[in-house]
């Protein structure tokens, strides 16, 4: 693989090797992504902050295909997403010190036992269902690149860095950016003359007020403890009487870049926190 003025890709099919020349490459191919590595792009990742795991599950009737529900009880938070037919897809975040809870090969039943709580008595239905498709379970943290570009090529995606799961906007991320990288080629019809400056810079604070937001979900939704119970108590009690202090969530529904600059910043994740 090479990139520069005249990018290349070379690959093998049984015994013949074959070299394929292309206008631009671009980089789709996900986290631990070759064309980056290849293009000596540094990649930056922050601490993971807890353990995320997600499965897919059918024969929850019961459950209100309309609710979408979000809980923490004891060492355990849960999101629950309907898909309809009966189908949930569910997520949970756990401590990194019990990062094998549910490894083995009663791990999915493990994480399903773990949504029966008090708090959401309606969890039974998802306790009760049965697992579709495979439990996986991954560390939560945030990655980046200071640029995710290189002369004659480009990355997407994963491959250019990615968000903390625990704010579900993987895809999103991606579908942004192929639509700019989309859009600069359709206004450059010499692609090697395309300049992705802009897309770059863009991409580097969409990313910046994300890793900042679901710093503050993480923290909030992910800590465990009488501790982080009585962060999540003020923050509800207080939220009721000064919405701005949930601002940063629509960061998350509508976009980062619909919010004012200061939600990004110490101040506000104090006020969040009640630290200040």
């Amino acid at each position: 693989m090479a990139a520069g003025a005249s990018p290349t890709v070379t690959f093998r099919q049984g015994d013949q090797e074959t070299t394929a020349t292309a206008r631009l490459l671009v980089g789709a191919d996900g986290r631990a992504s070759m064309v980056r590595e290849t293009l000596g792009i540094p990649l930056h990742q922050d601490a993971p902050h807890h353990m995320f795991a997600g499965l897919l599950v059918e024969g929850a009737p019961g459950w209100d295909a309309k609710v979408q529900a979000i809980g923490v009880e004891g060492d355990f938070s849960f999101l629950a997403f309907p898909q309809g037919s009966g189908r949930v897809r569910l997520y949970g975040s756990y401590g990194l010190d019990q990062r094998r809870r549910f490894a083995g090969p009663q791990g999915a039943q493990a994480f399903l036992e773990a949504f029966r709580m008090n708090c959401s008595p309606d969890n039974v239905h998802l306790a009760d269902a049965t697992p579709i498709g495979p439990l996986l379970s991954y560390f939560n943290n945030d990655a980046w690149t200071d640029a995710p570009l290189a002369d004659g090529a480009v990355l997407v995606g994963d491959a250019g860095g990615w968000n903390d799961p625990i704010i579900g906007l993987g895809l999103s991320i991606t579908y942004r950016d192929v639509r700019m990288v989309t859009d600069i080629l359709k206004d450059e019809a010499d692609w090697a003359r395309a300049d992705f400056t802009p897309y770059a810079d863009e991409r580097a604070e969409r990313l910046r007020r994300l890793r900042f937001t679901a710093a503050i979900v993480s923290t909030l939704e992910a800590e465990f403890g009488e501790t982080a119970r009585a962060r999540r108590d003020s923050l509800h009690e207080r939220a009721s009487q000064d919405a701005s202090l949930r601002a940063h969530t629509f960061a998350v529904m509508a976009g980062p870049e619909v919010l004012p600059p200061e939600i990004f910043t110490p101040e506000h994740r104090a006020r969040v926190l009640g630290e200040a």
